[in-house]
């Protein structure tokens, strides 16, 4: 009976070496595979900054300037030194015929209110501030406008060149429109060498400012 008891309130050693080694073997088991099943820390793709956008390499620099154009081409630079020398002769020749007789070769003297160059250059239009005569003028611009139109002054590196080229036919061309309009409505004649002068003066206006937005004013030389 003794002997019952004592069996009976005995467990199974391996009963209780299972349970008990069983029990923490477990738990850690558990912990160890709950350890991947965690949210591991990721790192948060952030939008990259745009980049700011690279300053052209000194060779495309270079390349875009060769692309441009070189200068002035030698067509041009001859037929407005033609043209100058041109608007000198006839300005020449008006101040020579100013100071001796007032009479031009081929120009009718006794107009019908069409072309009459001694009119016109005997008028009171004729001089500046009744001092200084109209075809000296001409002939002073002229002067100044050969070397101006010449092909070295186009070649000139020099920005101060092309601005007082630019700037001469400009107020020349001004000049021109005034003459125009005191042959029309103040004297009512017409001088044939001043309309010479007048056309002259009007091609290498275009010349220049054609020039000058083609090239500028500083044009490089190929």
């Amino acid at each position: 009976m003794a002997n019952s008891k004592a069996r009976s309130g005995r467990r199974p050693a391996s009963a209780n070496g299972s349970t008990s080694a069983g029990g923490p073997a477990s738990r850690s088991a558990r912990t160890v595979a709950a350890v991947p099943a965690t949210p591991t820390s990721r790192s948060v793709a952030r939008p990259a900054a745009k980049a700011p956008d690279p300053e052209p390499a000194e060779e495309e620099l270079i390349e875009e300037q060769e692309t441009r154009p070189a200068g002035q081409p030698l067509w041009l630079q001859i037929v407005s030194f033609a043209l100058a020398i041109l608007g000198l002769a006839i300005s020449a020749y008006e101040t020579y015929a100013h100071y001796n007789g007032s009479h031009l070769a081929g120009c009718p003297t006794a107009g019908n209110g069409t072309f009459n160059c001694t009119a016109v250059i005997t008028s009171p239009q004729s001089m500046v501030f009744g001092v200084i005569p109209v075809a000296v003028l001409g002939l002073a611009f002229y002067v100044a406008a050969v070397p101006l139109f010449s092909p070295w002054a186009w070649r000139i590196q020099r920005r101060e060149v092309h601005l007082l080229r630019l700037g001469s036919v400009i107020v020349g061309m001004g000049f021109v429109m005034y003459l125009i309009y005191a042959e029309l409505y103040q004297i009512g004649d017409i001088c044939e060498y001043c309309t010479g002068v007048h056309i002259v003066t009007f091609l290498l206006f275009c010349i220049t400012v054609f020039s000058a937005a083609i090239w500028g004013l500083n044009p490089r030389r190929g």
